[in-house]
C-alpha cells in the first residue's frame, strides 16, 4: 500500500536532491555505519534508505542485493511520515500495511523492521537507518539509542558532503575568477605597457622639438637682436651728432630709439618666455624667503623712488627652481611697484597721492579648501598660499583670466611700459612647480595675485 504523501513533500524531493547524493558510488563512511549498526542489532541486513518520488535507493546495503526498490514497497516511505521517532515493525506478517509487501512474501523475507529518520537541519526526513531481520524481534532501549546516534552521524556525513560540494563550487569560482583576473590583468598591462610606450615617445618628441624651439629662440633672438643694435647704435649717433641739424625729424628720431627700445625688451621677455622649460633635475628645497629678498634687493631704487612700503610674512621652503621662482615674483612685484606709481593724467595731476603699499602673505591650505576656480597642476594634499597684494590702479575682474596670456595688455604703451609677457612667465613657472595663480581686483582698489603651490 502507498502512504499518502504530505503537502512539504516537494521541499523534502528538493531537499534530497540539494546534496547530490542519489545514484552516487559506495562509500566506504556510509558502509561503516550500517555494518555497525547491524552489529549492534545483530540483524543481518542494515540499510541507509532515500526516498524520493518513485523510489528508495540505498546509499549502503548490507545484507541486501538490490540498490533500490519501488517506493511503493518501501518499509522507510512509512518512517518519514513520523520523523520524529524510531518507526518499528516486530512482525510485518501481522501488520496489514505489509502483509503482502513482495520482500514480506518473497526474498528476504522482511519479518522485523526498525527504522530512525535521517532529518536534516531544515527538518526535512530525507529517509532513514534501518535494520531488519527474517524472524521477529525487539530492540532494546540502548540499541535505539545507538542506532539514534549512528542516524545524527549520517546526517553529519550528508551535511558534510553538501559543504564540500559548495566549497567545491566556490573553489572553481574563484578559479575562474582568477583567471579571467589573470586574463584582464595580461590586457590591462599589455595595454597600459602600450599606453607607456606612446607616451614615452610623445615625450621624446616633445623633448626634441622643446630642444629645437629653444634653439631657434636663442638664434632668432641673437638674429633679431644684431641689427636692432645696429638701428640703436646709428640711432644714438644721429642723437649726438646731428640733432640741432635735424629740426622736426628729431621727433621721428626719438620715436624710433623708442620704437626700437620697446622692440629690444620685446625680444628679451620672448627669449626669456621660451626658456622656462619645465623642471627636472632642477628640483631642489628652495627657500622663498631668500628668493623674495633678492628680488626686492634688485628692486631697491625703484621702490625708493616710488616710496613703496613693502611687507612680507615668513615664507615658507618649496621645491623648485631659484631662478624660474625669481622671475615670478620679479615680475609680480615690478607689476606692482608699476602699476601703484603715482600717474600723471592728462590735466597733470596725480592719481594715486599715496606711497604705494605692497604685502606679500602667505597661508596654508588643505586640498580641499582650494577656491573652485583654482586648479593646480600637480595634486597635493595641501598647498601655500601666496598673495601679493598692491593699492595700485586695479583693473576689471573680468580680464583677470586674460591678463596671464601672452601679448595681453590692459592698458595702452603711452600710459605704462611694458610687452604683456610678464604675467605669462608668472603663469608658465607656477605651472612648472605644480601650482595655479589666480587675479582679484576692481579698478582703483588695487589688485591681488594669489599663487598657489605644493606644500
Amino acid at each position: 500500500m502507498l502512504p499518502i504523501q504530505p503537502d512539504p513533500e516537494i521541499n523534502r524531493l528538493q531537499a534530497i536532491r540539494s546534496y547530490e547524493i542519489l545514484d552516487s558510488l559506495p562509500e566506504a563512511d556510509y558502509d561503516h555505519i550500517t555494518s555497525l549498526a547491524a552489529q549492534i542489532c545483530q540483524t543481518p541486513i542494515s540499510l541507509i534508505s532515500l526516498v524520493d518520488e518513485k523510489r528508495q535507493w540505498f546509499k549502503s546495503a548490507l545484507g541486501f542485493a538490490v540498490r533500490e526498490t519501488p517506493r511503493q514497497f518501501s518499509f522507510c516511505a512509512h518512517a518519514i511520515l513520523h520523523p520524529n521517532q524510531p518507526f518499528l515493525v516486530p512482525d510485518t506478517r501481522q501488520d496489514e500495511r505489509f502483509a503482502s509487501n513482495p520482500f514480506v512474501t518473497g526474498e528476504p523475507h522482511v519479518v522485523f523492521y526498525a527504522g530512525i529518520p535521517l532529518i536534516d537541519d531544515n527538518g526535512f526526513p530525507l529517509g532513514s537507518l534501518c535494520v531488519l531481520d527474517d524472524k521477529p524481534r525487539q530492540l532494546s532501549e540502548a540499541q535505539l539509542g545507538a542506532l539514534q546516534t549512528l542516524t545524527n552521524q549520517i546526517v553529519n556525513l550528508l551535511t558534510l558532503r553538501k559543504a564540500s560540494k559548495a566549497l567545491l563550487l566556490s573553489e572553481q569560482r574563484y578559479r575562474t575568477l582568477t583567471e579571467e583576473l589573470e586574463e584582464q590583468v595580461q590586457i590591462r598591462t599589455q595595454a597600459l605597457k602600450q599606453a607607456n610606450d606612446e607616451l614615452h615617445h610623445a615625450n621624446k618628441l616633445l623633448r626634441q622639438a622643446n630642444d629645437a624651439l629653444h634653439e631657434f629662440a636663442s638664434v632668432a633672438s641673437h638674429d633679431l637682436q644684431e641689427p636692432l643694435r645696429k638701428i640703436q647704435s646709428f640711432g644714438n649717433l644721429l642723437q649726438a651728432q646731428y640733432a640741432d641739424q635735424l629740426g622736426e625729424g628729431k621727433t621721428y628720431l626719438d620715436r624710433m630709439q623708442s620704437a626700437s627700445n620697446r622692440m629690444s625688451c620685446l625680444i628679451q621677455d620672448l627669449l626669456s618666455y621660451s626658456r622656462i622649460s619645465a623642471l627636472h633635475e632642477r628640483r631642489q628645497l628652495i627657500s622663498l624667503s631668500a628668493v623674495v629678498q633678492t628680488v626686492l634687493s634688485d628692486l631697491e631704487l625703484v621702490i625708493a623712488e616710488t616710496g613703496a612700503l613693502v611687507e612680507v610674512d615668513a615664507l615658507p621652503e618649496v621645491l623648485g627652481d631659484s631662478i624660474q621662482l625669481g622671475q615670478l615674483f620679479q615680475n609680480l612685484f615690478s607689476n606692482a611697484l608699476k602699476f601703484s606709481r603715482a600717474a600723471t593724467s592728462s590735466q597733470g595731476t596725480s592719481a594715486i597721492s599715496k606711497p604705494p603699499r605692497i604685502q606679500i602673505r602667505v597661508q596654508t591650505l588643505l586640498a580641499k579648501d582650494l577656491p573652485p576656480s583654482v586648479k593646480p597642476a600637480l595634486s597635493a594634499p595641501l598647498y601655500y598660499r601666496i598673495d601679493v597684494i598692491d593699492t595700485g590702479i586695479g583693473f576689471e575682474q573680468k580680464h583677470a583670466d586674460r591678463i596671464f596670456q601672452v601679448f595681453q595688455r590692459l592698458h595702452g604703451k603711452s600710459e605704462f611700459a611694458g610687452t604683456g609677457i610678464g604675467l605669462a612667465i608668472c603663469a608658465k613657472v607656477v605651472s612648472n612647480h605644480g601650482g595655479a595663480i589666480r587675479a582679484t581686483s576692481q579698478p582703483g582698489q588695487g589688485a591681488t595675485f594669489s599663487v598657489f603651490l605644493p606644500n
